[in-house]
């Protein structure tokens, strides 16, 4: 157990800080930049007529543009890169331009003076990058090419440059980091929106998929040396950007030049190099063995064929390939599942007499009262002859004990997952002369993984699949010298395909003792191990799903750019199609039993099971509490978005600029093919059960119970798309999305910018899935039993044979689908979430190098979707009381007592079709359900933060980049109780007072050219020459701990001291009624009207405090070829992220850190070399 320790030695050692290109203007939903500008004499009059040629000298092509009457041009869709600017009229002296670096998605502004004299003289200058931006208000972050390169970025993921600008607020997983994780590397909270909301882009193109409702990840990451230029757009006020709640993230992919250029590289991660982790450390455990790697390649340059086609200056092609090859430990079983030992597989439980008895199910008899009580079997071990042939069977595909003992005995920390990743994208450019210019581009990723392997044998092990395929073709068409067209078409497919291992499909049932007739019962597709679940902390289940689900958009887009006057204006139109297919192929599918010790223990009063072993023992003799088999629901869905935007940078005058748009954007209804699925909710349908259920309500006698609920209704009934409604919900057809900015340049080194803009969220495929009850259909049997109590023997292998198996009805059941049952369906009209932002701020040139930026951002979420239970316990019925009182017990004790149920036998299959029911069920405002859950739009948020930077360009051999940011979040989208009529304000789950990154990159001042050993040469340069030093530092505040079960607060501060906190104690949990200060059952609440909030501001978890560093050395070698040695560390000082503490008041860990590794990695080393040519 540790102290927290104090981060200031973070600082410290954070010397190697990386430069962050200045953002410009952050150009929409378009990965190219572009270079716009005012050409004016020595009076500053503007000059029209004036032809503007843009060369690109690495490929050899132009763009021309004429200014207009106010002397401005514009040369859109240019590939990242430098180029060279040049300025002609007759009577004016010849004016170039050099080394305009344009960035991804970005304008730069040039400003051309025009000299009188004859047109074959020229005035030559050098540009320098600019550091402020005079465009306009818009907030981002640009990394180059060489930055890319040089940052330590662990499995070469971009993606990891995300954290480096301000604003953000990462909420992934800290060690699912590799590129094939999508979720988690693109987890990032954006300005006060929800995290996975973002739009990616590459080369302009959608590269998004669903993950989870609302929720969009990365479907395919290029390899870091594929990247031209990385942005992260955290604020725009661009019209043309959309489909996206908070920014968007774009990369360039590289093209060819006029130049064969290319790498290619080998990276590995020796486990031996790195650190234990801090859980695995305290258990004495060493560092545990794993492996990654990386090699890879790209090659690009002019297409051509020696004799027949010479590509140069127009047909250019980019190639690059990775492969990762990684193993590392995963293990996902609970830390207590266990599996026998060796006696208990023979049915001997003498080892735990003492804990436990084992009871013959076979020898009860009634004792009275409903109760039952069974004979303990002799010396507490089970009779050979007793053993089920199919347990026996079973238990050959269980691996004997890892660890001694019972709990955790097959816990094993090494046990590894093994990744196979493969990753391809080609990329061809094409001019059709000076006027047209066209490019494509296809990307492919495959990752396999299989891990859980812990009993190795079928029964275990999960096989997990992503595949990527993207698309894009990309026309620019200049139709005058002001007026220019893009179109583009782009397609994506992300499949996310999970299961058993290979030799685990299409399994033999009868290799168990099924027979014949039980494998013809179940689909060829779903013949896997069967599914068998132990009630509680017992022997491990063997469970999975199962699913196939590819998941397509298909988007087309068409934007025309045009230079009139002082205006430049686009406007444009997108559409994106998406879709999503599911099949479900669980084990489910293949028969599921349900051990409990219902049979095994002495009688239903006999208190409970130790460790599972009763469980365990009903398994043996073949008595599943329950056999089922599932038919699953598939679906095909789909919706389609709309955007038509038009949007105007207007200069007025010299120092100001303007921007002006709207954007209007439509989606769709969520459809299935099929119409599988519902939409409504009849809160008027009369169920036709409650003449009888109303009649046997009348005859019951519960004074206390009529006297709250004098007649019983039965109404409400499901409404399915095709027979109730034409669409699953209505969509609203008003989002308009003005956007207004402005950048006022108050001195040549100051600029005032702001901005505020209206963006909406998800309503379609993005937003969820559809939802299909009647479409699935389980088949259970439960065991029955004699007169005595006892069960009745049979063989589980055969009881689903002698059972009709339910199939799906689909919508046949109308408004009585899923009746006693939870249930789900879509709001009937919805709106559309909204995020409204606004910013100001101020940039500053800090000398020739550095730039400066402070700025306010504010944003407020309203129409917040959120989901409410419309059939939770009202909330007149729960007790306030702030401890366990006599009143609550009472409370409790009357709303849990059964009754005589009404609907017994009504609704076969259900949760209410006993003969007895709940209290509280009868008091539901729709008795004849479970939980209805819909979503409302109730919710909204709000945030304000104050976010600083500072970046140095490149010079004098080192560049630095900071970014701070200081944030509060408030939200209102949680109930604190399920009967409440509005959400609760609170902090955000997602709220992160303080941020910090800090990067950069440093030549040591060594070597030839360099400050000391100037003159190096031979062994000398090759011993001291070409090193240089990077780092990233990145401090991220906690998330507030969610208090997730309701509890008694007893008064004084949670939060502990940060020196006091430790994984032991991580808040002060005697300012609750716990276990640890009460033992009692009743120190807990109990049908209550809960007041403790889910988060607390000050209790937060651990916060991220992390620190990469690499080491490179470079050598040239000839030809102009370089060969770079790289030793990288990641999380360098070892610091660990500890998990979330237990907030169970109800257990012994209450306060503390149990899990049995940190949640991120120890640290790791990364070696690599690269050859660049």
């Amino acid at each position: 157990m540790i102290a927290m320790q104090s981060r200031s030695r973070r600082f410290a050692a954070v010397f190697v800080l990386a430069a962050l290109a200045l953002p410009a203007s952050l150009h929409g939903q378009e990965a190219r930049g572009r270079i716009t500008g005012r050409v004016v004499d020595s009076s500053t009059s503007a000059v029209p007529g004036a032809t503007v040629t843009v060369t690109d000298p690495a490929r050899g092509s132009t763009a021309l543009a004429t200014t207009n009457e106010q002397g401005l041009f514009q040369a859109p869709y240019l590939l990242p890169g430098t180029y060279r600017v040049t300025v002609e009229l007759q009577g004016f002296k010849k004016y170039v331009r050099d080394n305009v670096t344009v960035p991804v998605a970005e304008t730069i502004d040039v400003q051309v003076t025009l000299e009188v004299g004859a047109m074959e003289e020229t005035l030559t200058v050098v540009a320098e990058p600019p550091t402020v931006n005079t465009s306009n208000a818009n907030l981002g972050l640009v990394v180059d090419q060489s930055k890319i390169a040089s940052l330590p970025l662990i499995h070469g993921d971009p993606y990891k440059i995300m954290g480096l600008a301000p604003g953000l607020a990462h909420s992934g997983s800290q060690r699912l980091d590799r590129p094939y994780e999508p979720t988690h590397i693109v987890g990032y909270a954006y300005q006060g929106t929800r995290s996975n909301r973002s739009d990616l882009l590459i080369d302009g193109a959608p590269s998004t998929a669903t993950a989870n409702a609302n929720e969009v990840i990365a479907t395919y990451v290029p390899p870091s040396d594929l990247v031209q230029e990385f942005k992260v757009q955290t604020a725009t006020f661009d019209a043309q950007f959309g489909n996206t709640e908070g920014g968007v993230t774009s990369i360039s992919i590289k093209s060819g030049t006029n130049a064969y250029h290319g790498s290619a590289y080998y990276f590995a991660e020796p486990y031996k190099l790195g650190a234990n982790d801090f859980f695995g450390k305290a258990r004495g455990q060493d560092v545990v063995e794993s492996s990654s790697d990386r090699p890879g390649f790209t090659v690009g340059g002019p297409v051509s064929v020696p004799g027949l086609f010479s590509g140069k200056d127009k047909t250019f092609f980019m190639f690059g390939f990775e492969h990762i090859k990684d193993v590392r430990p995963r293990f996902d079983a609970g830390g207590d599942s266990w599996v026998p030992t060796e006696k208990l597989r023979n049915g001997d439980f003498s080892d735990y007499a003492s804990n436990i008895t084992i009871y013959d199910p076979l020898t009860r008899a009634p004792i009275g009262g409903g109760q039952f009580t069974g004979q303990a079997f002799p010396g507490n071990a089970i009779p050979a002859n007793r053993i089920s042939p199919v347990a026996k069977k079973i238990l050959e595909y269980y691996s004997l004990p890892k660890n001694p003992g019972l709990n955790g005995n097959i816990t094993d920390s090494t046990l590894p997952e093994t990744a196979d990743y493969n990753s391809l994208t080609g990329r061809v450019d094409q001019r059709f002369g000076n006027k047209n210019r066209m490019f494509g581009r296809y990307s492919w990723y495959n990752r396999d993984s299989i891990y859980n392997e812990y009993l190795d044998s079928v029964a275990s092990g999960t096989w997990f699949q992503f595949q990527s395929w993207q698309a894009v073709i990309d026309d620019v068409h200049t139709l005058n010298p002001t007026t220019i067209l893009n179109v583009r078409y782009a397609y994506n497919r992300f499949d996310r395909n999970s299961g058993q291992e290979e030799d685990a499909r299409n399994y033999d049932l009868t290799s168990l003792g099924f027979p014949a007739s039980y494998n013809a019962m179940v689909p060829e597709a779903n013949r896997y191990f069967p599914r068998l679940d132990f009630d509680g902390t017992t022997m491990i289940d063997v469970a999975f799903g199962a699913d196939i689900r590819p998941i397509t958009s298909h988007t087309v887009s068409a934007t025309i750019n045009k230079s009139q006057g002082a205006h430049t204006w686009k406007a444009g139109a997108e559409m994106r199609l998406y879709g999503e297919r599911s099949v479900s192929t669980g084990n489910n599918q293949a028969g599921q039993y349900t051990f409990t010790n219902a049979y095994t223990r002495q009688n239903s009063a006999s208190g409970t099971d130790f460790q599972g072993l009763q469980n365990y023992a009903s398994f043996l003799l073949g008595l599943p509490a329950t056999t089922s088999i599932t038919r699953a629901a598939e679906y095909d869905e789909h919706s389609t978005t709309w955007g038509l935007y038009f949007h105007d940078d207007w200069r007025v005058g010299n120092k100001l600029t303007v921007n002006l748009g709207v954007r209007y954007e439509l989606e769709t209804p969520l459809s299935e093919v099929e119409d599988r699925t519902v939409s409504n909710f009849d809160y008027g349908y009369v169920q036709p059960i409650q003449g009888t259920v109303q009649s046997r309500y009348a005859a019951l006698n519960d004074p206390a119970l009529k006297a709250l609920v004098p007649q019983l209704n039965v109404q409400g009934g499901l409404m399915f798309v095709g027979p109730d409604t034409d669409t699953t919900y209505q969509t609203p057809k008003n989002s308009i999305l003005p956007r207004v900015g402005f950048a006022y340049e108050v001195n040549p080194k100051t600029v005032v910018r702001g901005g505020a803009g209206l963006f909406a969220g998800f309503l379609g495929q993005r937003r969820g899935d559809v939802i299909q009850p009647g479409y699935s259909q389980t088949t259970t049997i439960n065991t029955t039993f004699n007169a005595n109590g006892a069960p009745i023997p049979f063989g589980w292998e055969n009881a689903l044979l002698t059972t009709p198996i339910l199939e799906p009805v689909g919508n046949a059941g109308g408004r009585q689908t899923s009746l006693g049952n939870a249930i789900t369906f879509f709001n009937p009209n919805p709106s559309v979430s909204k995020q409204l932002r606004w910013q100001i701020g101020v940039q500053r040139e800090l000398g020739s190098s550095w730039a400066a930026e402070l700025v306010y951002v504010g944003n407020y979420g309203y129409d917040i979707e959120i989901v409410q239970n419309i059939n939770a316990l009202p909330n007149n019925y729960l007790n306030p009381d702030s401890s366990r009182t006599a009143a609550m017990n009472a409370n409790n004790t009357f709303l849990s007592a059964a009754v005589t149920n009404p609907f017994a036998g009504l609704v076969p299959g259900s949760g209410i079709n006993n003969a007895t029911i709940a209290r509280r069920q009868l008091l539901r405002p729709y008795p004849g359900f479970g939980d209805i859950n819909t979503s409302n739009n109730d919710g909204s948020s709000m945030y304000h933060s104050m976010q600083a930077s500072l970046q140095r360009r490149f010079s004098k051999g080192y560049t630095v980049g900071l970014a701070y940011t200081f944030s509060r979040w408030m939200q209102e989208t949680e109930y604190l109780n399920a009967g409440d009529a509005l959400p609760t304000r609170m902090i955000s789950d997602l709220d992160v007072p303080h941020r910090l990154s800090i990067n950069g990159v440093y030549e040591l001042p060594f070597g030839n050219g360099k400050p000391i050993l100037t003159d190096a040469s031979g062994l000398t340069e090759a011993l001291f020459g070409g090193w240089k030093v990077q780092g990233v530092y990145t401090y991220q505040a906690g998330f507030p701990v969610p208090f997730g079960t309701d509890a008694f607060y007893s008064g004084g501060e949670i939060q502990l001291p940060s020196g006091d906190r430790t994984t032991a104690q991580w808040f002060n949990t005697g300012a609750f009624t716990s276990i640890l200060t009460d033992s009692a059952v009743n120190s807990t609440p109990v049908d209550h009207l809960r007041t403790l909030p889910l988060r607390f501001d000050d209790v937060r978890r651990d916060p991220i405090d992390n620190v990469d560093l690499s080491l490179i050395k470079s050598m040239g070698l000839s030809n102009g070829m370089r060969l770079e040695l790289r030793f990288e560390y990641i999380n360098a000082f070892n610091e660990p992220y500890f998990p979330v503490p237990v907030v169970n008041p109800t257990t012994s860990t209450f306060g503390q850190t149990t899990a049995s590794n940190q949640d991120n990695y120890a640290r790791r080393a990364q070696v690599g070399i690269k050859l660049t040519f």
